[in-house]
């Protein structure tokens, strides 16, 4: 892990991308409505952590477990084999969507913060609800962000991540960085998958 960054770094979500994108329907779309297929269309998702002493952390993320074809539930706790609870942080989740869609009403909301299980999550920084020790590497506080890896059907690749403050961003090739597209909030009770963002629809950066 490098000091000053402090969240989930492109590398690892290409290594992730590599490996759920090869994966039996995480990247079949119907060319014609551009949503998930039943049947044939499938998420899969894994829980990204850090691990190791505070002056030596390192990025992991879990063996990816597989959904449907809209919606992944990955494990909330994360038993390390190198490292005891109290010295592994959750940080979130990555998963993929099939056609390459923004963070759903459900993503936004799915959050491992358990104020009565402290080690359940404790990379938490922007939003620490019972988070009583965040992880700290050097001077540069882990925070807590979800992410999602795409495919486009000319084979480009999406890597987005998100946090629990609504940012939502993506990593841009051309300028090799991460660009914030908007702000995102679930849409409350309401059954669309479709969150309120600050522009709609959010606009991905095509390269």
């Amino acid at each position: 892990m490098s000091s000053g960054d402090g969240s989930i770094p492109i590398g690892l979500l290409r290594d992730v991308a590599d490996a759920l994108l090869k994966r039996p329907g995480a990247k079949v779309c119907d060319p014609q409505t551009r949503r998930p297929i039943p049947g044939l269309s499938t998420e899969y998702c894994s829980t990204i952590y850090v691990a190791g002493e505070r002056g030596a952390l390192s990025w992991r993320v879990t063996a990816p477990v597989s959904g449907d074809k809209g919606s992944c539930t990955p494990f909330f706790q994360v038993e390390d084999e190198d490292y005891p609870s109290a010295q592994v942080w959750v940080v979130g989740y990555v998963h993929n969507h099939p056609c390459g869609a923004p963070p759903s009403s459900n993503d936004l909301a799915a959050w491992p913060t358990d104020a009565f299980k402290p080690y359940v999550a404790m990379a938490s920084v922007r939003l620490v609800p019972g988070n009583p020790l965040p992880a700290v590497y050097g001077n540069t506080a882990v925070e807590m962000a979800s992410a999602i890896v795409a495919e486009r059907q000319d084979g480009t690749r999406i890597f987005l991540r998100y946090f629990p403050t609504g940012e939502v961003q993506q990593w841009s090739k051309s300028g090799a960085r991460w660009v914030t597209l908007g702000t995102c909030a679930p849409r409350g009770n309401s059954r669309s998958r479709t969150p309120r963002c600050s522009t709609e629809p959010l606009p991905l950066l095509r390269e």
